[in-house]
């Protein structure tokens, strides 16, 4: 059966189909990075799922370290847990290794199958240019692809983001929106010199403590324009009795109460 598979050409052909895979896991393994690089240099990152979950599990854990995390270490982690068709990109990296292993294994037994079975010296030098060729085409994939770099650079462009161009900003943009509990008062200590006196000076009023004390105040105008609408319609209320009373009965009512406010 080996004997058949060699003469037909059919182990050639195995051992260059199991190369070229090795060779498109490489092309698969840039593209990703390529797409992961464009995302993280992208502006409108809401749409990029990558960068969401990034940003999430950012601030979760920089709350979680009070501040105090290493950012590097945060990126590689991330970049290690990718998964895309559910294998990390560490994976589709052994996966190329293991297709180009597994063609030179295949050449290599076909190579020493033809030479303890004293077939023709063609068959060896075919399975020899096949492999020289899977290895070759591997070799400049690796070279065009230049995945090292890639995942250099994407490292650098998340890190970058993270500390200066991007989330630190917004997160420090944050922080400082947060208005203060309460008004602080500062009070200067000026040396003791004749004619000058310790003096006291209130800290600029930032614009949500504003915003508050102007409520406050119209609150309070509110207030004070319902109790005069309150004591006007009282008011009206008494003038509308005494208007259905006779006038006898209004005068003993009138004198009743100067009585009272006389007394």
């Amino acid at each position: 059966m080996i004997h058949t598979i060699i003469e037909s050409n059919m182990l050639l052909y195995a051992m260059t189909a199991v190369g070229m895979l090795g060779i498109l896991c490489q092309f698969i393994i840039s593209s990703r990075y390529a797409k992961l690089t464009r995302e993280a240099s992208d502006a409108q990152m809401g749409k990029k799922e990558f960068m969401k979950q990034l940003r999430f599990k950012f601030r979760t854990d920089r709350k979680r370290s009070n501040d105090n995390m290493n950012i590097s270490v945060f990126v590689r982690r991330q970049i290690y847990d990718y998964r895309f068709w559910h294998m990390t990109l560490h994976q589709w990296k052994r996966l190329a290794a293991g297709f180009f292993i597994i063609s030179m294994a295949a050449a290599a037994a076909g190579f020493f199958y033809c030479f303890r079975g004293e077939l023709s010296n063609t068959y060896m030098q075919n399975i020899l240019w096949t492999a020289a060729g899977v290895t070759a085409g591997t070799v400049l994939a690796a070279l065009w692809t230049d995945m090292p770099y890639k995942a250099a650079y994407l490292q650098t462009r998340l890190e970058d983001y993270l500390c200066h161009s991007g989330e630190a900003l917004n997160f420090q943009e944050a922080e400082l929106e947060e208005p203060a509990a309460a008004p602080v008062k500062a009070k200067l200590k000026v040396p003791a010199v004749i004619g000058l006196h310790k003096k006291n000076r209130a800290v600029q009023e930032t614009k949500a403590q504003r915003e508050k004390r102007e409520l406050k105040t119209n609150l309070a105008k509110i207030k004070d324009g319902m109790r005069e609408s309150a004591a006007d319609a009282e008011r009206e209320r008494n003038r509308e009795i005494l208007r259905q009373m006779d006038s006898q009965e209004q005068e003993r009512i009138i004198r009743d109460v100067l009585a009272e406010f006389l007394a």
